[in-house]
């Protein structure tokens, strides 16, 4: 564990039960979620595929990895998060700073400039999946226009919006199938008191 691979790929964050994707939400943000929240962000813009699973909204995802599963098997969620690198477990019970992931990834940081994406085609339209996944409208319309003036196709631009769109929904779905088994009700029937039926 906690060993570099020589040419990853996939990054894959299982997380806690979280309020939502990141868990930096709330009046109490945690810092240590949010400063990863951002490296995540920074990992995409650097062209890793960065996949992150909320155990409280896709618990199929955990129990559909033999690794993950086994692991919370053995120790439960305190665990969590754990983190794989294509499919090697890399980490677990706590989030690594940059240098740990630049370390594991075998990445050389590149300065940034004010957090601004770099106008990389691929940059951009990572970020702007990342963007729609986050439901950050305004970071959105920026990018869509750098996209649009860094002269990457509009349907490039369309076809990572709409992976964000997907992302987007998957999660969605997903709190709203946990909501329904809380509930007690199936997934294709009415929460009790909500009106519709």
């Amino acid at each position: 564990m906690n060993q570099p691979t020589d040419t990853p790929t996939l990054i894959e964050i299982f997380d806690p039960a979280m309020c939502c994707s990141t868990g930096v939400c709330g009046p109490d943000v945690d810092d240590t979620l949010a400063d990863f929240a951002q490296d995540a962000k920074w990992l995409k813009s650097q062209g890793v595929n960065v996949k992150r699973y909320n155990l409280g909204q896709e618990p199929e995802v955990f129990k559909s990895n033999p690794k993950v599963l086994e692991r919370l098997r053995r120790q439960g969620s305190d665990i969590l998060p754990l983190i794989l690198i294509n499919g090697d477990l890399v980490s677990e019970g706590s989030y690594p700073d940059r240098k740990q992931l630049t370390d594991w990834l075998g990445i050389t940081p590149q300065t940034e400039t004010n957090g601004e994406v770099s106008s990389k085609p691929k940059d951009i339209l990572n970020a702007l999946e990342a963007a729609i996944t986050d439901g950050d409208e305004n970071t959105l319309r920026s990018l869509f226009e750098q996209g649009k003036e860094s002269g990457i196709p509009v349907e490039e631009l369309v076809n990572s919006m709409q992976q964000g769109i997907n992302t987007r929904q998957r999660i969605t779905q997903s709190t709203l199938q946990s909501a329904n088994e809380l509930l007690g009700v199936s997934s294709s029937g009415c929460a009790p008191g909500s009106g519709c039926c």
